[in-house]
């Protein structure tokens, strides 16, 4: 779009051009948001998806990855979901009495349990509190072990309470009852 200033009609040949451009500018600017809803047909838009990691949102996925540790006799792992409290453990044969534990001594202590025990069923089968404010939530697995050195299986339910610390989903107690 060139124009030259050959006469005096120079402000009509800028007013038509000007009005011009505007009709297109207009045009294309309402397009751009009429189109939108015009191409959608119906469609929802996505949502934008944050990069936050599962287990701040979900507990179960931190459920899922104790239940995976505990099959595997992995204590380094389970050790690591532990925060900066102690740990409330209350177990047959470990704990019975009931103690409050820091990382390293749960670590050592599952690390005995897992070689004097064989772990042949640990299965998560009830959830509790997952949508409370509280966020302190519980979940009860069915374990089924071995005693190494008297072969004798044990059956009972394991209490696995986590709660939050910052963004984390951390291990507050692990109960055991027939």
């Amino acid at each position: 779009m060139s124009f030259y200033v050959l006469s005096g009609d120079w402000g009509r040949k800028m007013e038509f051009l000007t009005s011009r451009y505007m009709k297109v500018v207009l045009i294309a600017a309402a397009l751009s948001v009429a189109a939108p809803p015009v191409f959608a047909q119906g469609r929802k838009p996505a949502a934008r998806q944050q990069q936050i990691p599962l287990d701040e949102v979900n507990p179960q996925v931190a459920f899922a990855r104790f239940e995976g540790a505990w099959k595997r006799a992995d204590a380094e792992m389970i050790s690591r979901m532990t925060g900066s409290n102690k740990v409330f453990v209350q177990m047959k044969g470990v704990a019975e009495s009931g103690e409050f534990y820091s990382r390293s001594q749960i670590f050592f202590m599952l690390k005995n349990l897992f070689r004097e025990n064989q772990q042949l069923k640990f299965e998560f089968v009830k959830f509790h509190n997952l949508d409370s404010a509280d966020r302190k939530v519980y979940a009860i697995a069915y374990r089924n072990y071995k005693n190494i050195r008297s072969e004798k299986v044990f059956q009972d339910k394991v209490y696995v309470t986590l709660c939050r610390e910052g963004k984390e989903w951390v291990l507050a107690e692990i109960k055991t009852t027939r």
